[in-house]
């Protein structure tokens, strides 16, 4: 099985790559500014020599006869023969040297290079064409290339460490935060604490991996509720169903109804596990006039008399319209249950955003159960003994968490309880 490679040996490998290149380059542009350089400085030199010894051979006294002997034991002679042909590649570095020497004598033809396989300078005499001056020239191309690959070459030891060093403080975060995150999804605080001194872009991602392990457990949490709020509110109305069928109820007009009654039962408890389930995430925004909306819901009351609207004549928004009809709904329905006549729907807005309450005057909820209200199939009631199965204003919280608003409630100031949804402007 092929071994996908690491993050440090990819990192470190671009790195040497990139430093290789770049060592490379600077080694090439040394070596030829260096030939360059002494290619200038060989070629002035040599048009001096070679100038000041054909100066000297025209005089025949005793002080130049002497200082051409010393320059003859320096390299330098005169030749009456044409400078031979080469028997090995020019250097460049001596091509250099004859194109300085031929700029400046200004006469091209006055100069000739040959390599056999020692390098050479000719210079043809101006006082006599028949003499050559012949210069040995110092070929340096080999200490140049030597010099400049080893301090390339300690150079990119050196790189190369540096490089292994980047890499390790550019990968160790990472190597903490894949071994810790099992422990991140699992919610554990001290795994947060090993990644101290990261760098801040792993920092985020150990937090969004941990706020994705918290909504994955919260989800788990949320289907072990359904599954046990289902198997506890299902029980109750199929044993009544279960014994009135077996009591032979079904021809008695009152159980008939007693029966259909719990059929409706689960047929709501079904459909609100499933509205939570199924929270409208997919339901695209459209304007609609929120007062004719709740027109609509109060219509549909079972004693609409006992509702009030209260609101401006018209005011547009847009929204999810079915999951915000479930959503009051929902409202208007716990109103019903567990608090009393006279209900109220208020619509306040403002430049911030608008807002629905829904009001009641019923008992209220104890102070020391309004923390745990909005958790699924938590209900109202301590006993659990009223309708419903404790979804409504979880759906509620979803839906106005997907308009980005808030769900929040509070017993009234002079009793029942008022539950109010709050959506900024501009969503």
């Amino acid at each position: 099985m092929k071994r996908n490679p690491t993050t440090f040996s990819l990192i470190l490998g671009l790195l040497m790559l990139a430093l290789l290149l770049a060592l490379s380059l600077a080694s090439m542009l040394s070596t030829r500014i260096t030939l360059k350089a002494g290619s200038d400085t060989y070629g002035h030199l040599a048009v001096v020599a070679a100038l000041a010894a054909d100066e000297l051979a025209t005089h025949k006294d005793v002080d130049a006869s002497a200082t051409l002997g010393e320059l003859s034991g320096v390299g330098l002679r005169f030749s009456r023969t044409s400078p031979p042909p080469a028997t090995v590649r020019l250097s460049p570095m001596l091509r250099d040297i004859r194109s300085k020497v031929a700029n400046i004598l200004g006469d091209p033809s006055r100069v000739a290079v040959t390599q056999t396989p020692d390098p050479q300078i000719w210079i043809r005499s101006a006082h006599d064409p028949q003499r050559w001056i012949v210069l040995r020239a110092l070929s340096y191309r080999r200490q140049v290339v030597v010099s400049t690959f080893l301090v390339t070459l300690m150079a990119g030891v050196i790189a190369m460490l540096v490089a292994a060093f980047a890499a390790r403080i550019l990968t160790q975060p990472l190597e903490r935060l894949a071994a810790h995150a099992q422990a991140l999804l699992a919610g554990e605080p001290v795994a947060q604490t090993q990644l101290t001194g990261s760098p801040k872009e792993v920092q985020q991602l150990a937090l969004a991996v941990g706020q994705a392990g918290e909504r994955l457990r919260s989800a788990a949490r949320e289907r072990e509720l359904m599954l046990a709020g289902i198997s506890h509110d299902l029980r109750t109305p199929l044993a009544r169903l279960r014994l009135a069928l077996e009591l032979g109820d079904a021809n008695d007009v009152q159980r008939r109804q007693a029966m259909v009654t719990d059929l409706e039962e689960l047929d709501s408890a079904i459909g609100q596990c499933l509205a939570f389930v199924r929270d409208g995430r997919d339901e695209a925004q459209r304007e609609i006039d929120l007062i004719t909306l709740m027109g609509q819901l109060l219509a549909l009351r079972a004693q609409p008399d006992d509702w009030h609207l209260r609101g401006p004549a018209m005011f547009s928004a847009r929204v999810r319209p079915s999951l915000l009809r479930r959503a009051i709904g929902n409202l208007m329905d716990n109103a019903e249950r567990y608090g009393a006549a006279p209900f109220e729907v208020v619509l306040d807005t403002d430049e911030t955003g608008w807002s629905v309450s829904i009001i009641d005057h019923g008992p209220g909820v104890p102070s020391e159960q309004l923390k745990a209200l909005g958790r699924p199939f938590e209900r109202g009631d301590p006993a659990r003994g009223g309708g419903g199965t404790g979804l409504g204003l979880s759906i509620v919280a979803r839906a106005a968490e997907l308009h980005r608003g808030t769900l929040s409630w509070r017993n009234g100031v002079s009793g029942g309880f008022v539950a109010c949804i709050r959506i900024p402007a501009m969503v």
